[in-house]
């Protein structure tokens, strides 16, 4: 385990690239937000640790998602995995949210098709519905189930099952 640092002040390197690099260990990041979350790791105490092989992590819903990523067979199935609602569809995730976006991917393609539109110089995700604009196709997803409109109820009674 870390010790936990009183004042955290934060120093990033960039290599020739512009990469962030960790002056501790010498790991690679492409985004600064990613470096940052690196670097509490080094600097607080991973208060979240797996019974199992003893990993630390700061948060205890990314400890949970080790825990049913890594270690399955510990966990109440009920706890594992959310399935797809939609018949005759086997898809599986780990978290809820992949769950919404392959719904919204896989089975509400007709009417994503109605509020997304892509720009080809930009390659961002617009919702066409609100307006707003995303920079991937994740994000636009997860946001578009607060604005695609539905017209058969019994697709809106599916996704409200994992909403």
């Amino acid at each position: 385990m870390f010790k936990k640092s009183t004042h955290m002040t934060i120093k990033y390197t960039k290599n020739d690239n512009g990469d962030f690099v960790c002056p501790d260990c010498g790991i690679i990041k492409k985004r600064q937000n990613s470096m940052h979350y690196h670097m509490k790791k080094h600097m607080e105490e991973l208060k979240h640790v797996c019974q199992e092989c003893k990993k630390g992590f700061l948060q205890k819903q990314t400890l949970d998602l080790h825990m049913k990523s890594k270690h399955s067979e510990l966990i109440d199935d009920s706890e594992k995995k959310f399935k797809c609602p939609f018949d005759n569809c086997e898809f599986i995730a780990l978290t809820k949210g992949n769950c919404i976006i392959h719904c919204l991917r896989s089975h509400c393609q007709e009417e994503i098709k109605q509020i997304m539109e892509v720009s080809k110089e930009t390659k961002t995700i617009s919702c066409t519905s609100c307006e707003k604009t995303f920079s991937s196709s994740c994000g636009f997803y997860y946001h578009a189930k607060g604005c695609v409109q539905f017209k058969d109820e019994d697709k809106l009674e599916m996704l409200q099952e994992i909403l």
